[in-house]
C-alpha cells in the first residue's frame, strides 16, 4: 500500500474495550454495573489508588520528576528495586532487568528482539487481546493453546519445527482468572527442559500481586533450566502500584549463559532506546522509594485491596453457581469470564447486558466481567440478573 513499508500489517484496528468503556462512561443512569475496566476500583466505584504512592510521590521535587531518566535501561536504584521486589531471594540464576513503558512495553520488546517475521507465538486461545494485535503489528503466525489442557500446550508445544516462543498469563490470567498450580508449571518446565530447540517463554504477571495464593512458589524452576531456555517475565506497574496512566513496568530475563544476559541486556536497552527513549524518571522515582522506604505501608494496603477482590470474586462465584450462570473455572485475579462458545450468542447476549445498563467486555469464546471494578453492593445479585437476561 502506497507510503507504508511493504510488510507493514494494514489490518483495520478496533479497540472493542475501549469503545464499551466509553459507553458505560456515558450512561447516566444510576444503577449501571460497570465491569469493563482492568483497573482496580473501591466499594464507591472509584478507582483504587495507592495512598503509600501517591503520598510519596508529591514528595519528590518537580524539578526531578521532569527530568530525563539517568538510562533507557532505567534508574539503577529502580532497577534494583523492582528486581528484589519481583524476584525476591528465589532466583539465582543469571538475570537481568530493564524499565519498559509498562507490561505492554515489555512483551512487545521481547517480541522484538527474539521473533522474526512468520514466525510463530504461542498465547492463550481465550486472552488479552493485545496479544493478537502485537502479533499482527510483527507478522507472526498465532498459534493458540487451552490453558485449561496441559496435552493441548504441549501438541502446540511440539508442533514447533524451529524455536518455541511461548506466553504465559499466570497467576491470574486476563480475562480467565485462571492460574497453573505449582504442579501444573513443574510439568511445563519439565517440557521445555527437554525440548531439543530454543525456547523463550514469556511470564506475562502484570496481575501477580493480587493472587489469592503464593504466586511465586514456582520460581525455583528459574534456577533449573537447561541451556536452550530463555525465560522473561514482564512485569507492570500499573496494578501493582494503581500506576496506570503513569506507564511504568520492566522486563526481566533469565538464562544459564551470564554472556548472553549482558548481550540481552544491552540489545533491551537500545530497543528501548529507539522505541520509547526512556521511562518516567519521576515513576520510576516514586515506586523506587515505595518499595525502599514505605515497604510495610504499602504491603498493607495491597493486601487490604486483595481481600476486597477476593470477597467481591467470592461472592459472585458462589451466586453464579447457585443460579447456573455458566462461567469458565476460576482459580484468582481481577476477572470471571462467562462461556459462550458460539460467538453469535455472545454478542447477542452482550449487547443486551448493555441494553440492561451491565457493562462488559466480549473476549473469544466469552464475556468478561471485570469483578475488580465493580463493587460488592453491585455484585451481590449481579449473576442472577444476567442468567434472567439470557
Amino acid at each position: 500500500m502506497k507510503f507504508f513499508r511493504k510488510n507493514q500489517n494494514t489490518t483495520e484496528y478496533v479497540d472493542t474495550i475501549f469503545s464499551v468503556v466509553r459507553a458505560a462512561k456515558a450512561d447516566n443512569d444510576e444503577n449501571k454495573v460497570n465491569g469493563t475496566a482492568g483497573c482496580l476500583a473501591d466499594e464507591t466505584g472509584k478507582l483504587f489508588v495507592y495512598n503509600t504512592v501517591f503520598k510519596n510521590e508529591k514528595n519528590i521535587e518537580d524539578v526531578k520528576k521532569a527530568a530525563y531518566a539517568s538510562s533507557p535501561a532505567g534508574n539503577t536504584d529502580y532497577i534494583n528495586a523492582i528486581t528484589n521486589y519481583l524476584l525476591e531471594d528465589k532466583v539465582t540464576n543469571n538475570h537481568c532487568t530493564i524499565a519498559t513503558i509498562g507490561g505492554t512495553g515489555a512483551i512487545f520488546t521481547s517480541v522484538k528482539l527474539c521473533l522474526d517475521e512468520n514466525d510463530t507465538i504461542i498465547y492463550p486461545e481465550i486472552s488479552w487481546g493485545n496479544y493478537k494485535v502485537i502479533a499482527q503489528e510483527n507478522n507472526l503466525k498465532p498459534l493458540t493453546y487451552d490453558v485449561y489442557n496441559l496435552d493441548d500446550l504441549f501438541n502446540k508445544i511440539d508442533s514447533c519445527s524451529d524455536k518455541v516462543f511461548l506466553i504465559i498469563n499466570s497467576p491470574c490470567e486476563n480475562p480467565l482468572g485462571h492460574s497453573y498450580s505449582n504442579e501444573q508449571w513443574n510439568k511445563i518446565f519439565d517440557k521445555l527442559n527437554n525440548l531439543n530447540k530454543e525456547v523463550v517463554l514469556l511470564i506475562d504477571n502484570a496481575y501477580m500481586d493480587y493472587a489469592y495464593n503464593d504466586p511465586k512458589a514456582f520460581f525455583h524452576n528459574f534456577n533449573k533450566i537447561n541451556d536452550n531456555v530463555l525465560v522473561l517475565i514482564a512485569a507492570s506497574c500499573s496494578k501493582s502500584f494503581s500506576f496506570y496512566g503513569v506507564r511504568l513496568g520492566a522486563l526481566i530475563a533469565i538464562n544459564n549463559d551470564s554472556e548472553f544476559i549482558n548481550k540481552f541486556e544491552n540489545l533491551a536497552s537500545r530497543a528501548a532506546r529507539t522505541t520509547w527513549s526512556n521511562a518516567s524518571n519521576g515513576a520510576m522515582l516514586t515506586v523506587t522509594d515505595v518499595l525502599n522506604n514505605h515497604f510495610d505501608e504499602y504491603v498493607k494496603e495491597r493486601d487490604a485491596s486483595v481481600q476486597m477482590l477476593k470477597e467481591r470474586t467470592n461472592l459472585f462465584i458462589k451466586q453464579a453457581n447457585e443460579c447456573g450462570l455458566e462461567t469458565y473455572p476460576y482459580t484468582e485475579g481481577f476477572f470471571v469470564t462467562l462461556k459462550f462458545t458460539d460467538l453469535a450468542i455472545r454478542d447477542k447476549v452482550h449487547k443486551t447486558l448493555m441494553d440492561n445498563h451491565i457493562y462488559t467486555i466480549k473476549v473469544n469464546k466469552g464475556i468478561r466481567v471485570g469483578l475488580c471494578s465493580i463493587p460488592l453492593k453491585q455484585i451481590d445479585g449481579l449473576a442472577k440478573r444476567i442468567k434472567d437476561l439470557l
